[in-house]
């Protein structure tokens, strides 16, 4: 009995080490980011920011920053031609 005990608590150490290897070894850094700074009246600082083949404009200013799909998507216009 105590062998199939050690067993299981060896199982499950390496099923924890495995999960928070996963957890903090994930994908991050894969995803290609290419930017282009602008700087606003303001103080606001806007960037054009290209994630998996599309456009999204990033605005950091004062205590946020938020972002959204640009409108104007030079990879989406090329895309819907098609």
């Amino acid at each position: 009995m105590k062998t199939r005990t050690s067993i299981y608590h060896r199982t499950f150490a390496f099923a924890y080490v495995l999960l928070v290897a996963v957890i903090f070894c994930g994908c991050e850094g894969n995803v290609e980011q290419k930017s282009t700074p602008y700087r606003l009246s303001g103080g606001l600082n806007v960037e054009i920011v290209i994630i998996d083949s599309c456009e999204y404009i990033i605005i950091n200013g004062g205590n946020a920053t938020w972002g959204s799909h640009k409108g104007n998507c030079k990879f989406c216009a090329e895309r819907s031609k098609k």
